[in-house]
């Protein structure tokens, strides 16, 4: 299915900037030689909103085909754990939430942060298989869409909320306006409503188009971001730029006019206009070099596969993307730590998944590190490895 009209401001008038061609889903790892068969491509165009500037995905995946059986467990990954540690802290020392519901929860990694600061909390998932994970730990989680329904139960049950949460969940909606409604269904009037979304700024800079697949719909600058928040009565009062993903920002809204709006907006918003953000002719821009990138780690890498083993390190979204864009059906196998991927695999390339263990015994010449924003801590956790590492963004690296 192909959504008609942009996300956010609901115009008609998107212009495509950069066409991905067909691409399996960036989490539809492969359980093996008898799944080939039935694996699936779907088209890739990636569009820019002519009018509110959001940087959008139109083709739309069912989401029980996306989610029933997810790949994704934030606790396999040692800097989400760090990042959420620090956030838990960061929402206590500024807000004090004595309730708090977190959407797109996943495994529970920040629930139980909550938990260990005795700060009462429930979360919710869609993801079948990822929510058992956390009810497993103990923690309250339900199964199911974040919307004005599943609040109203939530809220009979344990209450209205101080805050509500989601750290990179919202991008997976296709209508964000159900999660803003669920919000102010659940919150109190003071209540805050905080939110961690890739932003298309970091997108920009540092050209990460592989970050672009069929899971993360949207794409959001903070003027667009609060545009849509103010439709339904909320307004930032808070926004900062953050490492998680690659680059994120995480804001801050609430709808209690009383609460004073911090300068570092002003500032974010001032850098989205000195970087022409909201201008087409920017993403069009952008498209044109992400053709170029990935057509010089394509020749590249299939220059040196001539006479050198390559392995692949880190079996996320970004390395479905790479390998298919960049056509890498050399790599000998793709590592990774999480049980939910190893023995599996890769989309597209059907490339063996590994644990880090498998490395050891049978060494390659080259590391392609698909998960290059954790790219100096896989180093670190492999420093017996003596030959060449390859990060592929911000720039072509050979460490």
């Amino acid at each position: 299915m192909k959504r008609k009209e942009c996300r956010a401001c609901k115009s008609k008038n998107l212009k495509l900037f950069l066409d991905l061609g067909k691409m399996p889903l960036a989490g539809g790892f492969l359980n093996g030689s008898d799944s080939l068969p039935f694996e699936k491509v779907y088209p890739l165009p990636v569009h820019v909103c002519q009018e509110c500037s959001l940087v959008q995905i139109l083709e739309i995946i069912d989401p029980e085909i996306l989610f029933k059986d997810y790949s994704f467990s934030s606790s396999t990954v040692k800097p989400l754990i760090q990042h959420f540690k620090e956030y838990s802290i960061w929402l206590k020392t500024r807000y004090n939430p004595k309730f708090v519901v977190e959407f797109g929860c996943n495994d529970g990694v920040l629930l139980k942060q909550f938990e260990e600061l005795g700060i009462k909390n429930c979360g919710i998932d869609v993801s079948e298989n990822i929510t058992e994970i956390a009810r497993n730990d103990g923690l309250d989680v339900i199964t199911g869409y974040f919307d004005e329904s599943t609040a109203e139960l939530i809220k009979k049950r344990l209450g209205v909320a101080d805050l509500v949460t989601g750290s990179n969940a919202f991008a997976h909606n296709d209508n964000p306006e159900i999660l803003i409604k669920a919000a102010g269904c659940i919150l109190k009037h003071e209540g805050h409503l905080c939110l961690e979304v890739m932003y298309a700024g970091d997108l920009l800079e540092m050209l990460q188009w592989d970050t672009l697949y069929h899971e993360h719909l949207t794409f959001y600058c903070l003027s667009t971001l609060s545009v849509l928040l103010n439709r339904h009565g909320f307004h930032v009062i808070d926004v900062e730029r953050i490492p998680m993903h690659g680059g994120s920002i995480r804001i801050v809204a609430t709808r209690d006019s009383r609460q004073k709006t911090q300068t570092s907006v002003s500032k974010l918003l001032k850098y989205e206009s000195e970087k022409l953000l909201s201008d087409p002719e920017t993403w069009i821009n952008f498209g044109q070099n992400i053709g170029r990138k990935i057509e010089v780690v394509r020749k590249t890498m299939l220059h040196l596969s001539k006479n050198n083993r390559i392995w692949g390190y880190g079996a996320a979204g970004k390395a479905t993307l790479w390998v298919n864009a960049c056509q890498m059906d050399y790599l000998e196998a793709m590592v990774d730590a999480s049980p939910l991927r190893a023995g599996k695999l890769m989309p597209g390339t059907h490339t063996p998944i590994v644990f880090p263990d498998e490395l050891k015994a049978n060494p390659p010449d080259y590391i392609f590190v698909t998960a290059w924003n954790y790219a100096d801590m896989i180093k670190s956790n492999e420093e017996w490895f003596n030959g060449i590492w390859v990060t592929p963004l911000p720039d072509l690296r050979f460490f």
